[in-house]
């Protein structure tokens, strides 16, 4: 067990990290940035991590966007997720002139006085992926609402179980916001719409892959009639499938969650899941370039606009300076071998 565990660790590291927002080498501006070339304004994503699937998507898709609006895209971001190095990257990026900087900040906290510093130059400030609430930053590219993330998961894991029996879930650090936001959300939806669903052994908190395995199998001790998990951050995704495949019970628990395509892929199509939830994150990567453009343009963000590229127009609440990509996606495995993050 000890080497199964440090083998999902080892193997998956990097992928736990790339996926519900503490997402995800080696990149500052001056070691690995990569830009998309050509002329025009010079527009930056600073990421949470560099190098790893999920990130790399988001590249793809907003090089795209900036190659159509005749800008220049660099994105950069620190070899490990840490929030000391991805303020000096974008401080950096401050430093060299770049008009708009979108970032995905590790530590809210820590990044505020940086923003605070870029918008006293007139440089363009957004986040996207995750947000720095309280910063001055101008707007934020969120990838899909708290209630709509927490509602599609519960809808997932209660459709897999048929509309009733005991559940899991299995979440991450205790004093992770988003994390908390998600359970709630998925809660409020199982006590309205799913009355025969019944919550056991309370939210079991994790750091790492190999917890989260643990707690899966005390789950399913404690509940030999268990009939789903619900597996919270990317980092729970491969330990509680690989519990539910070590226990002999794909099919028979039910295991949906926030994965990446590529954490969850061969527990999706071994059956050991039957679902993750995510979004689209090369349109993502679109909809922050789009933004920052329109906000270079000194255009105002309309309630509800139409976007080169996405298929569905993207909402904006002006209370919150939120700008919505769309609903969730979800993998099932019909579809999941299309997605390369």
């Amino acid at each position: 067990m000890r080497n199964i565990r440090a083998g999902l660790v080892a193997a998956l590291t990097a992928a736990a990290l790339a996926a519900c927002s503490t997402v995800g080498g080696a990149a500052g501006p001056s070691a690995a940035s990569s830009g998309g070339g050509g002329g025009g304004t010079k527009v930056a994503f600073v990421s949470q991590v560099e190098g790893v699937p999920y990130f790399s998507a988001f590249k793809h898709g907003a090089e795209q966007t900036a190659q159509s609006l005749g800008m220049s895209y660099t994105q950069a971001g620190p070899a490990t997720a840490d929030a000391t190095e991805q303020v000096r990257i974008f401080n950096s990026l401050v430093q060299q002139g770049y008009a708009a900087i979108a970032v995905s900040p590790l530590d809210p906290r820590s990044m505020n006085p940086a923003i605070a510093a870029a918008r006293q130059k007139d440089i363009v400030v957004v986040t996207a992926d995750a947000d720095a609430p309280d910063s001055q930053r101008q707007l934020f590219v969120q990838q899909a609402t708290d209630a709509a993330l927490g509602s599609t998961v519960m809808d997932e894991i209660a459709k897999a179980m048929g509309g009733k029996g005991k559940y899991g879930i299995v979440s991450g650090a205790a004093d992770t916001q988003t994390f908390n936001s998600w359970v709630a959300q998925a809660r409020k939806r199982q006590e309205s719409a799913y009355p025969d669903l019944q919550l056991v052994g309370g939210v079991r908190y994790t750091t790492d892959t190999a917890q989260a395995l643990k707690e899966a199998q005390d789950l399913m001790t404690a509940y030999p009639d268990l009939k789903g998990i619900i597996a919270v951050p990317s980092t729970a995704v491969p330990g509680v499938a690989q519990a539910v495949q070590n226990a002999g019970k794909a099919g028979q628990v039910a295991v949906s969650g926030f994965g990446s395509p590529k954490t969850a892929r061969t527990f999706v199509e071994s059956g050991s899941m039957t679902s993750t939830v995510l979004w689209d994150v090369p349109k993502l990567g679109n909809l922050t370039v789009w933004a920052m453009k329109q906000l270079l343009d000194g255009k105002e963000i309309a309630p509800e606009s139409s976007v080169p590229g996405l298929q569905q127009p993207v909402k904006y609440e002006a209370g919150s300076k939120t700008l919505v990509l769309g609903p969730p996606m979800v993998f099932t495995k019909s579809n999941i071998a299309k997605f390369d993050y």
